[in-house]
């Protein structure tokens, strides 16, 4: 009985904060290319709607830049050099990424569902398969 309690505990929840996505750091201007070209610009693309009730956030080494939603995108730019991108839902997914100026990296969310609900995998992917992703989804809400 306890168990069936927590199960639909955690779906109202679930549900109730599924909508929240939301970026925490300016998203630079999308028809431009790099606004600061002593910058790197990063991208981490959920592009299915599994585990929609779920939104997963994201970190830039200490730094948390947002949250991402099924068929949804943050980006940021961040100064040169070696960082670890971190994604958290069920589990922590990291991906270590060594950020050169003026260079575009497109990080892809992978879903799968887990024991209460959604994890997560990161990769990095190839200039012309993130661009298709990100043209694919919408951008989080900046706070």
């Amino acid at each position: 009985m306890k168990f069936k309690m927590l199960l639909i505990l955690g779906a109202v929840i679930s549900l109730l904060s599924g909508c929240v996505s939301k970026q925490l750091v300016p998203m630079p201007d999308q028809t431009k290319a790099i606004e600061d070209s002593s910058k790197a610009r990063i991208y981490v693309v959920r592009p299915t709607s599994i585990g929609g009730a779920v939104p997963f956030t994201v970190w830039d080494g200490d730094k948390k830049v947002g949250s991402t939603r099924p068929s949804g995108y943050i980006c940021w730019e961040r100064p040169p050099g070696d960082t670890v991108i971190r994604s958290e839902a069920e589990n922590t997914a990291t991906l270590q990424l060594k950020c050169e100026a003026g260079k575009v990296y497109y990080i892809g969310q992978h879903v799968t569902i887990g024991w209460l609900y959604s994890r997560n995998q990161l990769r990095l992917m190839a200039d012309d398969e993130g661009k298709k992703k990100v043209a694919a989804c919408s951008p989080s809400r900046v706070q």
